[in-house]
């Protein structure tokens, strides 16, 4: 959530910076400035009415028996809870609108409107060798069998799979290895559950804006579209020494998603599913260690594209193509020689304090003084399409796949 008081203070400033993410809500913007005014004037009235009625209280206690102070006294406390209500209405009103106002971006993130105006910050390995016998991931998974195609559809609809065999035993290996790589990073691991309330995706931005996303169990449990929503979630309410900071947290969790906004985008294989498995990792940190906690999520990301041989690329995203409760992404697209393009396969984000403000989270330094924490959040990786990469850049003339070099001390064949 943004810091409503900065708004108020500069709100065109703000609705420029709303403007460059593809929000028009300057009407908006407006508005909660008359609603948060009139709630400011209640709480004025509700104070000033708590002043004399304790005046009135004071004489009471002195002259039980008059009446007439009685009377005055009830009057002014149903004033009070009258004024307390309408504030509390105007404030409920405010909140909820402001749920729905996107994260400001860094003043360094170019402007730009969608995906075009990304901006490509350097490439790694070589991408020019391409891999002749290279071909679309999901023609080599159905020629291979590497998944149960029909088994999978009838089981559990379009969009979900079911690994098969040696693919099966690859998926797990590439999570423990990633895993493994975290550690190495200093993120501690944990098992989170998969299914959260509504507050805790309040907390992280996916509601009330993307509940069209959301596989919804109840009125208040959702299944996790990611693994960034419990492990962000466990420092909700919290006040954190500072000696403490930075917490790093690392999962490994099935995330659902309806990708209500892509019909017929990415049907074919592996890239767009409707539960799939992804390594998270998640950063709590201090605002002043802000660059050093997002290099070290951004470099054990890439790390595991280094160890596995698989070529990729870093890219700025401009605002208009950023996440919602992102300050600055930038998103790690590996190369897919198969069908010869670069495919997201990690977005590793800085989020400032829009999601420890809405989670109440704070840290204590030394002088006892308290402040907003950071949150960081980002793929480490998605494990679906790291699987279809190793397919596509490792297939070789006989049509097998050979184990990463990596991956090899997690299983036990060569090739599959």
């Amino acid at each position: 959530m943004i810091d409503i008081k900065k708004m108020l203070k500069n709100e065109e400033f703000f609705i420029k910076k709303f403007k460059e993410r593809g929000y028009e809500i300057s009407e908006d913007v407006y508005e909660i400035t008359t609603l948060y005014n009139e709630y400011l004037s209640f709480l004025k009235a509700e104070q000033k009415l708590r002043e004399e009625l304790n005046s009135i209280t004071s004489f009471i206690k002195n002259d039980p028996q008059n009446n007439k102070l009685k009377k005055e006294a009830k009057l002014i406390s149903s004033k009070v809870k009258k004024a307390s209500e309408e504030s509390s209405k105007l404030n409920s009103k405010i909140n909820k609108k402001i749920l729905f106002f996107p994260n400001i971006q860094d003043n360094d993130v170019p402007v730009g409107k969608s995906e075009e105006d990304n901006f490509i910050i350097s490439t790694h390995l070589d991408d020019k060798k391409n891999n002749i016998f290279s071909k679309p991931h999901w023609d080599v998974i159905e020629e291979k069998k590497l998944i149960l195609k029909n088994e999978a559809i009838d089981i559990s609809g379009a969009r979900q799979v079911i690994y098969s065999d040696k693919a099966a035993y690859v998926i797990k290996a590439l999570e423990k290895f990633m895993i493994d790589n975290a550690n190495l990073s200093g993120y501690k691991l944990i098992e989170p559950p998969i299914i959260v309330n509504k507050k805790a995706l309040i907390n992280t931005g996916q509601l009330p804006k993307f509940e069209e996303d959301l596989y919804k169990l109840n009125e208040n449990q959702y299944l996790i579209p990611t693994a960034e929503v419990p492990l962000t979630n466990l420092v909700a309410n919290k006040i954190i020494p500072e000696n403490e900071l930075p917490l790093n947290y690392v999962a490994a969790t099935n995330c659902f998603r309806k990708e209500a906004g892509s019909a017929g985008k990415d049907t074919r294989g592996l890239i767009r599913l409707h539960q799939f498995r992804k390594v998270e990792l998640v950063t709590i940190g201090k605002p002043k260690d802000e660059k050093e906690d997002f290099e070290r999520m951004l470099n054990t990301a890439t790390n595991i594209l280094e160890k596995l041989e698989l070529p990729y690329r870093l890219v700025q995203l401009c605002t208009g193509d950023a996440g919602f409760s992102s300050k600055k992404t930038i998103d790690i697209e590996v190369w897919m020689p198969g069908t010869k393009v670069y495919r997201e396969i990690s977005s590793v984000s800085m989020i400032g304090d829009f999601q420890s403000r809405r989670m109440k989270t704070r840290y204590k330094d030394q002088d006892g003084n308290k402040e907003l924490v950071n949150t960081y959040n980002g793929s480490g990786l998605a494990i679906g399409r790291t699987f279809a990469a190793i397919i596509e850049n490792f297939i070789n003339e006989k049509n097998e796949i050979k184990v990463p070099k990596a991956l090899k001390k997690y299983l036990n064949f060569n090739y599959f």
